[in-house]
Protein backbone atom coordinates (compact mmCIF):
# COMPACT_ATOMS: atom_id res chain seq x y z
CA UNK A 1 0.00 0.00 0.00
CA UNK A 2 1.06 3.45 -0.80
CA UNK A 3 2.31 5.56 1.89
CA UNK A 4 -0.16 8.21 3.06
CA UNK A 5 1.44 11.77 3.69
CA UNK A 6 -0.30 13.72 6.14
CA UNK A 7 -2.47 10.68 8.11
CA UNK A 8 1.05 10.18 10.93
CA UNK A 9 0.28 14.08 11.84
CA UNK A 10 -3.72 12.63 12.25
CA UNK A 11 -2.53 9.38 14.64
CA UNK A 12 -0.42 11.31 16.54
CA UNK A 13 -3.20 13.99 17.19
CA UNK A 14 -5.94 11.03 17.90
CA UNK A 15 -3.39 9.58 19.93
CA UNK A 16 -3.04 12.91 22.69
CA UNK A 17 -6.73 12.89 22.54
CA UNK A 18 -7.15 9.29 23.78
CA UNK A 19 -4.34 9.61 26.05
CA UNK A 20 -5.98 11.95 27.71
CA UNK A 21 -9.18 9.71 28.00
CA UNK A 22 -7.35 7.05 29.76
CA UNK A 23 -5.93 9.05 32.28
CA UNK A 24 -10.24 10.21 33.16
CA UNK A 25 -9.85 14.09 32.75
CA UNK A 26 -12.24 14.40 30.01
CA UNK A 27 -13.11 17.52 28.87
CA UNK A 28 -16.73 18.30 26.81
CA UNK A 29 -16.19 18.92 23.73
CA UNK A 30 -16.54 22.56 22.59
CA UNK A 31 -20.31 23.61 21.26
CA UNK A 32 -18.13 25.31 18.14
CA UNK A 33 -16.30 22.23 16.75
CA UNK A 34 -16.13 21.56 13.45
CA UNK A 35 -18.11 18.45 12.74
CA UNK A 36 -15.81 16.00 10.60
CA UNK A 37 -17.06 15.36 6.86
CA UNK A 38 -19.58 12.22 6.46
CA UNK A 39 -20.22 9.84 4.24
CA UNK A 40 -23.26 10.42 2.29
CA UNK A 41 -26.56 8.50 4.03
CA UNK A 42 -24.37 7.87 6.84
CA UNK A 43 -25.86 7.29 10.56
CA UNK A 44 -25.03 10.81 12.77
CA UNK A 45 -24.20 9.40 16.15
CA UNK A 46 -26.69 9.88 18.88
CA UNK A 47 -24.65 11.96 20.86
CA UNK A 48 -24.33 14.71 18.20
CA UNK A 49 -27.76 14.78 16.68
CA UNK A 50 -28.91 18.09 18.52
CA UNK A 51 -26.86 20.34 21.04
CA UNK A 52 -28.18 19.37 24.68
CA UNK A 53 -27.67 21.88 27.98
CA UNK A 54 -25.43 20.80 30.48
CA UNK A 55 -26.94 18.87 32.81
CA UNK A 56 -26.87 19.24 36.60
CA UNK A 57 -24.04 17.93 38.47
CA UNK A 58 -24.55 16.18 41.86
CA UNK A 59 -22.09 15.44 44.04
CA UNK A 60 -21.90 12.11 46.62
CA UNK A 61 -22.42 13.91 49.84
CA UNK A 62 -25.26 15.92 48.38
CA UNK A 63 -26.58 12.38 47.12
CA UNK A 64 -26.16 10.56 50.77
CA UNK A 65 -27.84 14.06 52.04
CA UNK A 66 -31.01 14.01 49.80
CA UNK A 67 -31.37 10.04 50.60
CA UNK A 68 -31.00 10.46 54.24
CA UNK A 69 -34.74 12.80 53.41
CA UNK A 70 -36.19 11.37 51.06
CA UNK A 71 -35.24 7.53 50.60
CA UNK A 72 -38.32 5.20 50.61
CA UNK A 73 -36.61 2.69 52.57
CA UNK A 74 -35.70 5.25 55.46
CA UNK A 75 -39.59 6.03 55.68
CA UNK A 76 -40.53 2.39 56.17
CA UNK A 77 -37.92 2.03 58.97
CA UNK A 78 -38.75 5.26 60.50
CA UNK A 79 -42.56 4.25 60.69
CA UNK A 80 -40.94 0.86 62.26
CA UNK A 81 -39.04 2.47 65.04
CA UNK A 82 -41.89 4.60 65.73
CA UNK A 83 -44.17 1.72 66.14
CA UNK A 84 -41.58 0.06 68.70
CA UNK A 85 -41.88 3.57 71.02
CA UNK A 86 -45.55 3.73 70.59
CA UNK A 87 -45.45 -0.04 71.59
CA UNK A 88 -42.57 0.35 74.43
CA UNK A 89 -44.94 3.14 75.90
CA UNK A 90 -48.21 1.60 75.89
CA UNK A 91 -46.13 -1.26 77.91
CA UNK A 92 -45.14 1.00 80.13
CA UNK A 93 -48.38 2.37 80.72
CA UNK A 94 -49.97 -0.51 81.27
CA UNK A 95 -47.39 -1.62 84.02
CA UNK A 96 -46.83 1.17 85.81
CA UNK A 97 -49.43 2.72 88.43
CA UNK A 98 -52.12 4.85 87.43
CA UNK A 99 -54.43 7.24 89.64
CA UNK A 100 -58.38 7.47 88.66
CA UNK A 101 -61.29 9.29 90.07
CA UNK A 102 -64.75 8.85 90.81
CA UNK A 103 -67.62 10.31 91.91
CA UNK A 104 -71.32 8.72 92.50
CA UNK A 105 -74.54 9.56 93.66
CA UNK A 106 -77.32 7.05 94.88
CA UNK A 107 -80.30 7.15 97.14
CA UNK A 108 -80.93 4.62 100.06
CA UNK A 109 -83.92 3.39 101.48
CA UNK A 110 -85.72 0.60 103.11
CA UNK A 111 -88.11 -1.68 101.83
CA UNK A 112 -91.51 -1.86 103.78
CA UNK A 113 -91.63 -3.72 107.03
CA UNK A 114 -87.63 -3.64 107.26
CA UNK A 115 -86.65 -1.13 110.15
CA UNK A 116 -84.66 1.58 109.75
CA UNK A 117 -81.25 2.24 110.50
CA UNK A 118 -80.32 3.80 113.67
CA UNK A 119 -77.45 6.57 114.04
CA UNK A 120 -75.21 4.07 115.02
CA UNK A 121 -76.39 1.80 112.72
CA UNK A 122 -75.53 4.57 110.47
CA UNK A 123 -72.23 5.36 111.64
CA UNK A 124 -70.79 2.09 111.32
CA UNK A 125 -72.67 1.67 107.90
CA UNK A 126 -70.71 4.67 106.64
CA UNK A 127 -67.93 3.58 108.18
CA UNK A 128 -68.43 0.49 106.14
CA UNK A 129 -68.34 2.48 102.93
CA UNK A 130 -71.82 0.77 102.58
CA UNK A 131 -74.41 4.52 102.62
CA UNK A 132 -76.87 4.41 104.73
CA UNK A 133 -80.66 5.28 103.90
CA UNK A 134 -81.06 8.60 102.34
CA UNK A 135 -79.27 10.85 99.74
CA UNK A 136 -75.53 9.44 99.43
CA UNK A 137 -72.61 11.40 97.38
CA UNK A 138 -69.87 9.90 97.13
CA UNK A 139 -65.95 10.50 96.00
CA UNK A 140 -62.75 8.46 95.31
CA UNK A 141 -59.45 8.27 94.37
CA UNK A 142 -57.76 4.91 92.81
CA UNK A 143 -53.92 4.16 92.75
CA UNK A 144 -53.24 1.17 90.78
CA UNK A 145 -50.60 -1.31 89.30
CA UNK A 146 -50.11 -4.72 88.37
CA UNK A 147 -48.76 -5.41 92.09
CA UNK A 148 -50.06 -2.25 93.73
CA UNK A 149 -54.09 -0.88 94.91
CA UNK A 150 -54.47 1.94 97.07
CA UNK A 151 -57.89 3.36 97.19
CA UNK A 152 -59.62 6.34 99.12
CA UNK A 153 -63.54 6.76 99.22
CA UNK A 154 -65.52 9.67 100.92
CA UNK A 155 -68.97 9.59 101.68
CA UNK A 156 -71.32 11.96 102.58
CA UNK A 157 -75.33 11.19 103.61
CA UNK A 158 -77.86 13.24 104.03
CA UNK A 159 -80.13 11.16 106.16
CA UNK A 160 -84.01 10.22 105.59
CA UNK A 161 -86.48 10.97 107.95
CA UNK A 162 -84.78 13.08 109.99
CA UNK A 163 -84.01 16.84 109.33
CA UNK A 164 -80.62 17.83 109.85
CA UNK A 165 -79.29 13.70 110.24
CA UNK A 166 -75.96 14.04 108.23
CA UNK A 167 -73.48 11.14 108.09
CA UNK A 168 -69.73 11.06 106.67
CA UNK A 169 -67.16 8.10 106.69
CA UNK A 170 -64.23 7.80 104.90
CA UNK A 171 -62.13 4.58 104.03
CA UNK A 172 -58.93 3.54 102.55
CA UNK A 173 -58.32 0.32 101.37
CA UNK A 174 -54.52 -0.60 99.91
CA UNK A 175 -53.18 -4.86 98.81
CA UNK A 176 -49.70 -5.14 97.87
CA UNK A 177 -48.32 -8.03 95.87
CA UNK A 178 -44.68 -8.80 97.58
CA UNK A 179 -43.64 -11.86 95.80
CA UNK A 180 -44.89 -13.72 92.31
CA UNK A 181 -42.42 -15.43 91.89
CA UNK A 182 -39.71 -13.18 89.28
CA UNK A 183 -37.23 -10.64 91.09
CA UNK A 184 -38.84 -7.13 90.77
CA UNK A 185 -41.98 -8.95 89.43
CA UNK A 186 -43.65 -9.50 86.59
CA UNK A 187 -44.92 -6.10 85.40
CA UNK A 188 -40.94 -5.33 85.14
CA UNK A 189 -40.58 -8.65 82.81
CA UNK A 190 -43.11 -7.19 80.80
CA UNK A 191 -41.23 -3.61 80.71
CA UNK A 192 -38.18 -5.36 80.31
CA UNK A 193 -39.29 -7.17 77.17
CA UNK A 194 -40.77 -4.27 75.14
CA UNK A 195 -37.48 -2.26 75.79
CA UNK A 196 -35.80 -5.30 74.24
CA UNK A 197 -38.11 -5.13 71.08
CA UNK A 198 -37.66 -1.30 70.94
CA UNK A 199 -34.13 -0.97 71.01
CA UNK A 200 -34.10 -4.17 68.34
CA UNK A 201 -36.11 -1.54 66.24
CA UNK A 202 -33.45 0.98 66.89
CA UNK A 203 -31.13 -1.57 65.14
CA UNK A 204 -33.48 -2.37 62.31
CA UNK A 205 -32.89 1.35 61.62
CA UNK A 206 -29.99 1.82 61.98
CA UNK A 207 -29.40 -1.37 59.34
CA UNK A 208 -31.65 0.00 57.07
CA UNK A 209 -29.74 3.26 57.15
CA UNK A 210 -26.44 1.73 56.92
CA UNK A 211 -28.35 -0.25 53.68
CA UNK A 212 -29.95 2.74 51.58
CA UNK A 213 -26.10 4.58 51.95
CA UNK A 214 -24.97 1.87 50.91
CA UNK A 215 -27.59 0.95 47.87
CA UNK A 216 -26.78 5.58 46.75
CA UNK A 217 -23.07 4.99 47.07
CA UNK A 218 -23.05 1.81 45.14
CA UNK A 219 -25.59 3.77 42.23
CA UNK A 220 -23.17 6.77 42.36
CA UNK A 221 -19.99 4.82 41.61
CA UNK A 222 -21.51 2.57 39.25
CA UNK A 223 -22.90 5.54 37.34
CA UNK A 224 -19.66 8.09 37.85
CA UNK A 225 -18.02 4.80 35.94
CA UNK A 226 -20.38 4.24 32.92
CA UNK A 227 -20.34 8.30 32.56
CA UNK A 228 -16.22 7.72 32.08
CA UNK A 229 -16.76 4.67 29.90
CA UNK A 230 -19.71 6.58 27.84
CA UNK A 231 -16.94 9.44 27.00
CA UNK A 232 -14.87 7.13 25.52
CA UNK A 233 -17.10 5.87 23.43
CA UNK A 234 -18.09 9.70 22.45
CA UNK A 235 -14.12 10.67 21.78
CA UNK A 236 -14.07 7.10 19.48
CA UNK A 237 -17.01 7.70 17.74
CA UNK A 238 -15.64 11.10 17.25
CA UNK A 239 -12.03 10.02 16.22
CA UNK A 240 -13.91 7.38 14.15
CA UNK A 241 -16.06 9.83 12.52
CA UNK A 242 -12.34 11.71 11.18
CA UNK A 243 -10.42 8.82 10.56
CA UNK A 244 -13.63 8.39 7.94
CA UNK A 245 -13.77 11.07 6.41
CA UNK A 246 -10.07 11.05 5.96
CA UNK A 247 -9.93 7.95 4.24
CA UNK A 248 -12.75 9.15 1.77
CA UNK A 249 -10.84 11.86 0.30
CA UNK A 250 -8.01 9.79 -0.23
CA UNK A 251 -10.16 7.14 -1.87
CA UNK A 252 -11.54 10.11 -3.94
CA UNK A 253 -7.96 11.19 -4.87
CA UNK A 254 -6.83 7.57 -5.48
CA UNK A 255 -5.04 7.35 -2.94
CA UNK A 256 -6.71 4.87 -0.83
CA UNK A 257 -8.83 1.44 -1.91
CA UNK A 258 -12.70 1.15 -1.29
CA UNK A 259 -11.72 -1.86 1.29
CA UNK A 260 -9.93 0.83 3.29
CA UNK A 261 -13.06 3.31 3.63
CA UNK A 262 -15.24 -0.20 4.62
CA UNK A 263 -12.90 -0.73 7.31
CA UNK A 264 -13.39 2.45 8.66
CA UNK A 265 -17.14 2.53 8.28
CA UNK A 266 -17.34 -0.74 10.46
CA UNK A 267 -15.08 0.59 12.86
CA UNK A 268 -17.40 3.78 13.22
CA UNK A 269 -20.40 1.63 13.16
CA UNK A 270 -19.14 -0.15 15.94
CA UNK A 271 -18.28 2.43 17.84
CA UNK A 272 -21.84 3.96 16.95
CA UNK A 273 -23.13 0.69 18.64
CA UNK A 274 -20.93 1.01 21.75
CA UNK A 275 -21.82 4.45 22.18
CA UNK A 276 -25.33 3.78 21.64
CA UNK A 277 -25.34 1.02 24.41
CA UNK A 278 -23.17 3.09 26.97
CA UNK A 279 -25.77 5.88 26.92
CA UNK A 280 -28.36 3.43 27.47
CA UNK A 281 -26.21 2.07 30.71
CA UNK A 282 -25.55 5.58 32.07
CA UNK A 283 -29.83 6.07 31.62
CA UNK A 284 -30.63 3.38 33.60
CA UNK A 285 -27.45 3.23 36.31
CA UNK A 286 -29.07 7.43 36.67
CA UNK A 287 -32.61 6.26 37.17
CA UNK A 288 -31.35 3.49 39.64
CA UNK A 289 -29.47 6.06 41.76
CA UNK A 290 -32.64 8.45 41.76
CA UNK A 291 -34.53 5.27 42.77
CA UNK A 292 -32.40 4.70 45.74
CA UNK A 293 -32.38 8.51 47.31
CA UNK A 294 -36.22 8.70 46.19
CA UNK A 295 -35.70 10.82 43.21
CA UNK A 296 -38.36 11.09 40.26
CA UNK A 297 -36.84 8.95 37.66
CA UNK A 298 -36.73 11.24 35.22
CA UNK A 299 -34.95 13.40 36.85
CA UNK A 300 -31.44 14.64 34.55
CA UNK A 301 -28.40 15.04 36.02
CA UNK A 302 -24.39 13.87 36.00
CA UNK A 303 -22.48 12.94 38.96
CA UNK A 304 -19.54 14.64 39.57
CA UNK A 305 -15.94 12.79 39.83
CA UNK A 306 -14.78 11.69 43.26
CA UNK A 307 -11.62 10.82 44.01
CA UNK A 308 -10.36 7.26 44.06
CA UNK A 309 -9.89 5.80 48.07
CA UNK A 310 -6.42 4.46 49.25
CA UNK A 311 -5.92 0.53 49.50
CA UNK A 312 -7.11 0.07 53.62
CA UNK A 313 -4.40 -1.35 55.54
CA UNK A 314 -6.53 -3.44 57.49
CA UNK A 315 -5.86 -7.32 59.28
CA UNK A 316 -8.19 -9.46 58.48
CA UNK A 317 -8.51 -9.67 62.54
CA UNK A 318 -9.07 -6.45 62.84
CA UNK A 319 -11.84 -6.25 60.21
CA UNK A 320 -13.31 -9.34 61.69
CA UNK A 321 -13.28 -7.56 65.36
CA UNK A 322 -15.17 -4.58 63.63
CA UNK A 323 -17.81 -6.68 61.94
CA UNK A 324 -18.51 -8.80 64.95
CA UNK A 325 -18.99 -5.26 67.06
CA UNK A 326 -21.52 -3.24 63.99
CA UNK A 327 -23.15 -5.84 62.17
CA UNK A 328 -26.85 -5.15 62.82
CA UNK A 329 -27.88 -9.06 62.62
CA UNK A 330 -25.29 -9.88 65.90
CA UNK A 331 -27.22 -6.86 67.84
CA UNK A 332 -30.63 -8.07 66.72
CA UNK A 333 -29.58 -11.35 67.97
CA UNK A 334 -28.13 -10.52 71.45
CA UNK A 335 -31.44 -8.31 72.01
CA UNK A 336 -33.71 -11.18 71.19
CA UNK A 337 -31.81 -13.41 73.67
CA UNK A 338 -31.84 -11.29 76.09
CA UNK A 339 -35.19 -11.07 75.81
CA UNK A 340 -35.84 -14.48 75.90
CA UNK A 341 -33.94 -15.26 79.05
CA UNK A 342 -36.26 -12.71 80.23
CA UNK A 343 -39.25 -14.48 78.67
CA UNK A 344 -37.89 -18.00 80.08
CA UNK A 345 -37.61 -16.27 84.07
CA UNK A 346 -41.11 -15.00 83.57
CA UNK A 347 -42.80 -18.59 82.60
CA UNK A 348 -40.48 -19.98 85.52
CA UNK A 349 -42.37 -17.78 87.81
CA UNK A 350 -45.65 -19.02 87.06
CA UNK A 351 -44.89 -22.29 88.66
CA UNK A 352 -44.36 -20.07 92.05
CA UNK A 353 -46.91 -19.02 94.71
CA UNK A 354 -47.91 -15.28 94.72
CA UNK A 355 -48.31 -13.77 97.84
CA UNK A 356 -49.74 -10.57 98.54
CA UNK A 357 -50.75 -8.20 101.99
CA UNK A 358 -53.88 -6.18 102.14
CA UNK A 359 -55.70 -3.83 104.71
CA UNK A 360 -58.50 -1.17 105.30
CA UNK A 361 -59.49 1.06 107.37
CA UNK A 362 -62.26 3.02 107.54
CA UNK A 363 -64.32 6.00 109.89
CA UNK A 364 -67.24 7.64 110.19
CA UNK A 365 -69.13 10.47 111.97
CA UNK A 366 -72.81 10.89 112.33
CA UNK A 367 -73.15 14.82 112.66
CA UNK A 368 -77.14 14.88 114.53
CA UNK A 369 -76.01 12.70 117.18
CA UNK A 370 -72.73 13.06 117.61
CA UNK A 371 -71.54 9.27 116.94
CA UNK A 372 -68.35 8.08 115.40
CA UNK A 373 -67.38 4.40 114.22
CA UNK A 374 -64.46 2.98 112.78
CA UNK A 375 -63.53 -0.45 111.65
CA UNK A 376 -60.08 -1.91 109.88
CA UNK A 377 -58.93 -5.31 108.64
CA UNK A 378 -55.23 -6.63 107.87
CA UNK A 379 -55.00 -9.72 105.88
CA UNK A 380 -52.54 -11.20 103.82
CA UNK A 381 -53.13 -14.34 100.82
CA UNK A 382 -51.19 -16.66 98.84
CA UNK A 383 -51.83 -17.98 95.30
CA UNK A 384 -50.63 -21.23 94.45
CA UNK A 385 -50.90 -23.53 91.00
CA UNK A 386 -51.49 -27.00 91.69
CA UNK A 387 -52.72 -28.46 88.42
CA UNK A 388 -52.73 -27.25 84.72
CA UNK A 389 -52.54 -30.35 82.41
CA UNK A 390 -48.50 -29.42 82.45
CA UNK A 391 -49.15 -26.37 80.61
CA UNK A 392 -46.53 -23.93 82.71
CA UNK A 393 -43.61 -26.93 82.10
CA UNK A 394 -44.61 -26.65 78.33
CA UNK A 395 -44.25 -23.15 78.60
CA UNK A 396 -41.02 -23.41 80.31
CA UNK A 397 -39.80 -25.70 77.89
CA UNK A 398 -40.81 -23.61 74.48
CA UNK A 399 -38.63 -20.65 76.31
CA UNK A 400 -35.65 -22.58 76.85
CA UNK A 401 -35.90 -24.13 72.73
CA UNK A 402 -36.01 -19.94 72.33
CA UNK A 403 -33.06 -19.23 73.81
CA UNK A 404 -30.88 -22.28 72.18
CA UNK A 405 -32.43 -21.08 68.81
CA UNK A 406 -30.84 -17.94 69.26
CA UNK A 407 -27.60 -19.52 70.29
CA UNK A 408 -27.76 -21.39 67.19
CA UNK A 409 -28.36 -18.60 64.85
CA UNK A 410 -25.70 -16.72 66.08
CA UNK A 411 -23.11 -19.15 65.87
CA UNK A 412 -23.96 -19.65 62.23
CA UNK A 413 -24.33 -15.49 61.86
CA UNK A 414 -21.20 -15.74 63.21
CA UNK A 415 -19.34 -18.17 60.51
CA UNK A 416 -21.43 -16.37 57.80
CA UNK A 417 -19.79 -12.73 58.74
CA UNK A 418 -16.76 -14.73 58.98
CA UNK A 419 -16.36 -16.21 55.76
CA UNK A 420 -18.22 -12.47 54.02
CA UNK A 421 -15.39 -10.19 55.77
CA UNK A 422 -12.68 -12.72 54.69
CA UNK A 423 -13.88 -12.48 51.26
CA UNK A 424 -14.23 -8.99 51.21
CA UNK A 425 -10.75 -8.27 52.05
CA UNK A 426 -10.10 -10.44 49.11
CA UNK A 427 -11.79 -8.99 46.55
CA UNK A 428 -10.88 -5.45 47.59
CA UNK A 429 -6.93 -6.74 47.31
CA UNK A 430 -8.04 -8.63 43.72
CA UNK A 431 -9.61 -5.13 42.64
CA UNK A 432 -7.19 -2.77 43.58
CA UNK A 433 -4.30 -5.51 41.92
CA UNK A 434 -6.45 -5.39 38.42
CA UNK A 435 -7.04 -1.79 38.30
CA UNK A 436 -2.75 -1.55 38.22
CA UNK A 437 -3.08 -4.11 36.21
CA UNK A 438 -5.35 -2.33 34.05
CA UNK A 439 -3.28 0.79 34.11
CA UNK A 440 -0.46 -0.99 32.84
CA UNK A 441 -2.86 -2.43 29.70
CA UNK A 442 -3.73 1.07 28.73
CA UNK A 443 -0.13 1.78 28.56
CA UNK A 444 0.71 -1.21 26.68
CA UNK A 445 -2.26 -0.80 24.25
CA UNK A 446 -1.31 3.12 23.58
CA UNK A 447 1.96 2.03 22.90
CA UNK A 448 0.94 -0.67 20.65
CA UNK A 449 -1.31 1.88 18.75
CA UNK A 450 1.64 4.16 18.32
CA UNK A 451 3.98 1.39 16.81
CA UNK A 452 0.95 0.17 14.52
CA UNK A 453 0.80 4.09 13.30
CA UNK A 454 5.03 4.44 12.91
CA UNK A 455 4.88 0.97 10.75
CA UNK A 456 1.81 1.99 8.68
CA UNK A 457 3.35 5.72 7.77
CA UNK A 458 6.41 3.52 6.65
CA UNK A 459 3.98 0.61 4.30
CA UNK A 460 4.56 -2.19 6.97
CA UNK A 461 1.06 -2.45 8.29
CA UNK A 462 -2.05 -2.35 6.47
CA UNK A 463 -4.95 0.16 7.87
CA UNK A 464 -6.76 -3.07 9.97
CA UNK A 465 -3.83 -3.11 11.66
CA UNK A 466 -4.31 0.66 12.61
CA UNK A 467 -8.06 0.04 13.34
CA UNK A 468 -7.28 -3.23 15.80
CA UNK A 469 -4.97 -1.71 17.94
CA UNK A 470 -7.04 1.42 18.13
CA UNK A 471 -10.09 -0.23 18.97
CA UNK A 472 -7.62 -2.79 21.29
CA UNK A 473 -6.77 1.26 22.71
CA UNK A 474 -10.05 2.06 23.27
CA UNK A 475 -11.06 -1.28 24.55
CA UNK A 476 -8.16 -0.96 27.42
CA UNK A 477 -9.77 2.20 28.30
CA UNK A 478 -12.96 1.21 28.95
CA UNK A 479 -11.36 -1.65 30.97
CA UNK A 480 -10.23 0.62 33.29
CA UNK A 481 -13.06 2.43 34.19
CA UNK A 482 -14.38 -0.81 34.54
CA UNK A 483 -11.68 -1.54 36.86
CA UNK A 484 -11.36 1.87 38.84
CA UNK A 485 -15.63 1.26 39.37
CA UNK A 486 -14.86 -2.31 40.58
CA UNK A 487 -12.21 -1.15 43.18
CA UNK A 488 -14.42 1.76 44.71
CA UNK A 489 -17.75 -1.33 45.05
CA UNK A 490 -15.42 -3.58 46.58
CA UNK A 491 -14.49 -1.25 49.13
CA UNK A 492 -18.12 -0.20 49.74
CA UNK A 493 -19.01 -4.40 50.02
CA UNK A 494 -16.03 -4.45 52.56
CA UNK A 495 -17.82 -1.62 54.53
CA UNK A 496 -21.18 -3.31 54.56
CA UNK A 497 -19.63 -6.61 55.49
CA UNK A 498 -18.31 -5.22 58.63
CA UNK A 499 -21.54 -3.23 59.22
CA UNK A 500 -20.15 0.43 58.87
Amino acid sequence: MKKLPGFKTLCLLASAFLAMSAGGAYAQQSADQQTAPQQPGAQQPAAQQAPAASPQTVTLDQAVAAARATAPGLKLATITVDTGRAAMIQTQAANGLSLGAKGDYFHQGTLLGSSTSTSAGAAAAGANGSGSNGENVQGGLTLSGPATNLGLTALHTFGEGVPGDQVSSASLSASQTVFDGYPGGRAAAAVQQADYSYRAAQVSYDASLKSVLYQVKQAYYTLLGDQDTLRIRQATVSQSEQNLAYYKGLFTAGRATQLDVLQNQVTLTQAQLDLRSAQNTVDVDRKNLSAAVGWPLDKQYAVAEAPMPDLPSLAPEDALKTAFQNRPELRTLELNLASADVNLSLQKSQTLPVVSVNGSLGVSQDWSANINAGSFTAGASIALPVLDGGLRNSQVRQAADQIASYKVQQDQQGQSITIAVQNALFGVRDAHDRLDLSGQSVKAAQGQYDLQKARYAVGLVTTLDVLTAFQAFTTAQVGLEQAKSNYVLALLNLDSAMGL
